[in-house]
């Protein structure tokens, strides 16, 4: 929070916005809530327009427009008509305030055109925070100052799943280690260690096991909607690059995952792969190796698996060795679903020698072609 304020410089002239970006969950609109709340006694018109990407959908922009101008200057009824009769109701009307506002959620560049379409809209003194997963909407905005919120660490995620699950942070020590197996699992994100929380008030520690349990194995609902949110707003060929990365390539060395995928799919990788980083959905090390937060990759393998939860054979991609085994073993293998093989410390001498000999030409052909391409995987 101090590091947004800062940004802010809330004392100095001029209209100033800055953003605040990060994966779903990561706990973008509880920043920008407590800022909001600390500052807004220093301006004279308040705003703070929850949910953007949702309510412009469900109500459309004009009547974010028609809410902005209604928490300022107190218009209720107030009808634009359409988003261009608004911006110049927005100008005339602000343009001498000193306001704060907040859009929260931010999915499109239409949704700040329309509410913050330029500085010069409100009066000095303004402050505009803006919050979004995409990185690349703040740039293309002109939005010269961001930040990027990281995860909490180990004592402030401790700290959050008991108060949510307990509402103290006092603790009997026999959940110590169920505790800190919650804690490892939900890698910093504020949004499942809530979760987490809220399902176990009252939780034996038995129940506390089983429900780690379950959530390791299928990733939690709640969690996964939230942040599929970010998957669905890539283009098709994105979607394949950052399935493919969740997979089978995190950690791996960046210049030779953008060979693999150029071969694999036929297209140069370079712009899906720099969507993926403006959306916070990997990033890329110092020493140039990919990276992903464990509740991304498993929300891509979780998209993968629910292509058909029952029958491996008939997804696009396998990466678990008891999986990659029953489809040779049941010889249940599409001849066109499965895109690619993840194979690590798998006897592949052992798989080819049981089990290819059951399969005819095109199938072998395929999985053939798979496991060359994948070739990164191979621990013989």
């Amino acid at each position: 929070m101090l590091k947004v304020t800062s940004l802010l410089n809330v004392g100095s002239d001029g209209v100033l916005m800055v953003g605040i970006h990060g994966i779903g969950g990561i706990g973008k609109t509880t920043i920008a809530r407590a800022v909001y709340n600390l500052i807004a006694d220093q301006f004279e018109g308040l705003c703070f327009l929850d949910n953007v990407r949702e309510n412009s959908i469900k109500h459309g922009l004009v009547h974010l427009q028609e809410t902005l101008l209604y928490d300022i200057i107190g218009k209720k009824y107030m009808k634009l008509g359409s988003i261009n009769n608004g911006i110049p109701v927005i100008k005339n009307r602000l343009h001498l305030k000193k306001v704060l506002l907040v859009l929260d959620d931010v999915d499109k560049l239409e949704q700040l055109r329309a509410i913050v379409g330029e500085s010069g809209w409100f009066g000095p003194g303004s402050r505009v925070i803006i919050t979004t997963r995409d990185r690349h909407l703040l740039t293309s905005h002109g939005v010269e100052k961001s930040y990027e919120l990281d995860g909490l660490n180990m004592k402030e995620a401790l700290e959050l799943i008991c108060w949510n699950a307990f509402k103290t942070d006092k603790v009997d020590s026999n959940y110590e280690n169920v505790l800190s197996r919650a804690v490892s699992y939900a890698s910093g994100l504020p949004l499942a260690l809530e979760v987490m929380g809220s399902y176990l008030v009252g939780k034996s520690i038995q129940e506390w096991e089983s429900a780690m349990d379950q959530f390791e194995r299928i990733p939690d609902k709640k969690i996964h909607s939230i942040l599929k949110v970010s998957f669905v707003s890539l283009e098709e060929d994105q979607q394949k690059i950052f399935l493919d990365i969740a997979c089978f390539f995190k950690g791996c060395d960046l210049p030779y995952i953008k060979k693999i995928l150029q071969i694999h799919h036929g297209f140069c990788p370079e712009y899906g792969i720099g969507v993926l980083m403006e959306k916070s959905l990997i990033k890329i090390t110092l020493n140039g190796h990919v990276i992903l937060h464990d509740l991304i990759e498993d929300m891509g393998k979780e998209i993968v698996r629910q292509e058909s939860p029952e029958e491996p054979g008939k997804r696009s991609r396998l990466w678990l060795p008891e999986d990659i085994s029953h489809v040779f073993e049941e010889n249940t293998v599409s001849k066109t679903d499965i895109e690619g093989f993840g194979f690590s410390n798998f006897n592949l001498s052992f798989l080819f020698r049981l089990w290819l000999p059951n399969y005819d030409y095109v199938v072998v052909f395929n999985i053939l072609s798979a496991v060359l391409f994948h070739c990164c995987f191979l621990s013989l």
